[in-house]
């Protein structure tokens, strides 16, 4: 079994090294990553963070938690409307990101974080309204023209 952060934090099993590096930069959100490519899972990303940062025992503070989360946010796609907040161990996600599954994973990264006691995740789904094509307004412009008058 490994740690997800440094010697203080707590036992998890299944959870990538923290000497995780990505050998390539991570794929976009939603795509799938190429044969030999590594799984990019929320306890890895935030061991990268964790890298990254300086802070190989993770974050300790509710600042340094918000700023961690800004930092793993930035690696996802989709997510730049996602603001946290937290106080007292408790986030609180808001925003809006473009899937569904998106939204879900960010509150899985979240709860990864040892020193988070709960997640409140008040995402929203931005759907996409698809614009009506020129074609089908022509079609329904045309289509009445051609009926017989009585």
């Amino acid at each position: 079994m490994e740690q997800l952060f440094g010697s203080g934090s707590p036992v998890w099993t299944g959870i990538p090294s923290p000497a995780f590096g990505w050998f390539q930069p991570p794929p976009a959100y939603g795509t799938r990553s190429s044969v030999g490519s590594p799984i990019v899972t929320a306890p890895a990303l935030l061991a990268n963070v964790a890298m990254n940062r300086g802070q190989p025992s993770g974050p300790t503070n509710d600042q340094e938690i918000e700023d961690f989360l800004y930092d793993a946010f930035e690696l996802l796609t989709g997510t730049n409307e996602v603001e946290v907040r937290c106080e007292g161990g408790r986030v609180t996600l808001t925003g809006s990101v473009p899937h569904k599954r998106l939204k879900r994973d960010i509150g899985e990264v979240a709860w990864v974080i040892p020193t988070i006691n709960d997640v409140q995740n008040n995402v929203t789904i931005a759907t996409r309204r698809r614009a009506r094509s020129s074609s089908r307004e022509v079609e329904q412009h045309s289509g009445g023209a051609n009926r017989k008058q009585a």
